[in-house]
């Protein structure tokens, strides 16, 4: 291991304790304290038949029901396989949950995929997108994907039920190879002439080599679905995967995606997703590993509050090596409708964090069901819930102080002592801690990133 590698995640180490403490700079009245690391495990690997849980979706319904989705990997968490569609009620804001539900999978081992609920206010019916594919196994342990297809889910009754919606094969253009939708929830239009629309978001390959991303609409409360906005370019160049969206004040949409490296897009629509008002473009000072984030509206001066806030969940980037990516579960904020992004946000937990999902609770809590793991960033789902204020009492620098020779950030941090529980940060408590670091491998191929 390089010096420069051991510094950077030393660095990382000292810069994740640190992090458990607001910077003096921003320190407000502590009326509440920082978010707690965990409410909840809705999902733990290893329990109910399955090796690892993955992908991570959650909504409020209209009676007030927390429905927590997941995919369930049978055999270990590698992308292509048996994978099942699993999903748990919460009727107490997420303190416990019923009994798991299988969705989709049973007595079939292919492959279903990228949850994506959304929610319709006049009716409460819960609609479920997803993926399916089928699989093959190949040579050294090798598993070949089959084509993919989008699918329906409809419930009524807050989750107890579930009833088929069928195929979708109008929203897969002849042309696109590969499809998908999410991660995460969709939305519904509260504002402009396409109040009550359910928008949801969704990414493509071609067969001349282009990727994009792409949002689909319903204006029928989520029984019936057309292709809307697509945008693409040649895959060597950035383009979006894994798209998130929420809706402005003037009632455009804002579109947040996770590019190549680590690199964050991002996009508008102005009709309500029927098209992309231009192309994507990089997101400045919103650093976050290859990584699935989401977009979730806090206040809107539209609707009484004070200021318009729109939240993102992801871990933060502490540096560029792989043992450092995928950890530090944060939520970070924008206040001009995601024109631009803060870099003070608060930590939810130090430890190796994933795709995440957020929702608003109808206490008016902010509730986030987030992948994390001992030794990865994934296979078990967590599920957290905090308030604006707590949220708030917790923010700091999301940054790592610079490093003489090591490409791992821009900002020096404005708190040097750590907690009094980890004591003084002396050099042999430094190195203590840097022996605890573990690297964690993530292999990206072309479809095989997450």
């Amino acid at each position: 291991m390089s010096l420069c590698v051991r510094v950077t995640l030393l660095a990382t180490v000292v810069w994740a304790v640190m992090s458990a403490a607001p910077a003096a700079a921003d320190a407000e009245p502590r009326d509440t304290p920082p978010p707690e690391r965990a409410v909840s495990q809705p999902f733990r690997h290893g329990t109910e038949g399955y090796a690892c849980y993955r992908i991570p979706a959650i909504v409020a319904t209209t009676a007030g029901t927390l429905l927590a989705f997941a995919e369930a990997r049978v055999a270990d968490c590698a992308d292509v396989g048996d994978i099942d569609l699993v999903v748990r009620r919460s009727t107490d804001g997420g303190r416990t949950w019923e009994e798991p539900t299988v969705l989709r999978g049973v007595g079939d081992d292919g492959g279903y995929g990228n949850p994506v609920p959304v929610v319709d206010a006049e009716s409460g019916r819960v609609t479920l997108m997803f993926a399916y594919n089928t699989w093959t196994p190949k040579p050294d342990d090798v598993r070949s994907r089959g084509p993919r297809s989008l699918a329906l889910l409809h419930s009524m009754d807050d989750g107890l039920t579930w009833q088929d919606g069928g195929r979708l094969p109008g929203l897969k253009p002849p042309s696109w190879t590969w499809i998908s939708v999410g991660p995460g929830h969709g939305i519904q239009l509260q504002r402009g002439p396409r109040a009550g629309r359910l928008v949801v978001a969704g990414d493509h390959d071609t067969h001349d080599d282009r990727s994009g991303g792409q949002l689909y609409y319903s204006d029928d409360g989520g029984l019936s679905w057309r292709l809307g906005a697509v945008w693409e370019t040649v895959e060597e160049l950035p383009h979006p995967v894994e798209l998130s969206l929420v809706e402005r004040v003037d009632g455009s949409l804002y579109i947040n995606a996770r590019g190549l490296d680590n690199v964050r897009l991002a996009a508008y629509s102005e009709d309500a997703g029927e098209s992309f008002a231009g192309g994507f473009r990089q997101v400045r000072d919103l650093d976050t590993p290859p990584v699935s984030g989401s977009l979730l509206r806090l206040t809107a001066t539209d609707q009484g509050d004070d200021r318009d806030r729109v939240l993102l969940s992801a871990p933060t980037r502490p540096g560029e090596e792989v043992g450092s990516r995928r950890r530090i579960m944060t939520i970070r904020s924008s206040y001009d409708e995601g024109r631009t992004w803060h870099t003070v946000g608060t930590v939810i937990t130090p430890a190796r964090a994933g795709y995440s999902d957020l929702t608003l609770l109808p206490s008016g809590e902010i509730g986030l069901l987030y992948e994390t793991g001992r030794h990865s960033p994934h296979g078990t789902l967590n599920f957290t819930a905090f308030t604006e204020l707590s949220l708030d009492a917790g923010r700091r620098e999301l940054t790592l102080p610079d490093i003489v020779g090591c490409p791992v950030a821009r900002h020096q941090p404005t708190e040097t002592v750590a907690p009094a529980r980890y004591g003084r940060l002396t050099p042999a408590r430094l190195t203590s801690l840097a022996s605890t670091v573990n690297a964690v491998t993530i292999r990206y191929g072309k479809r095989d990133r997450r």
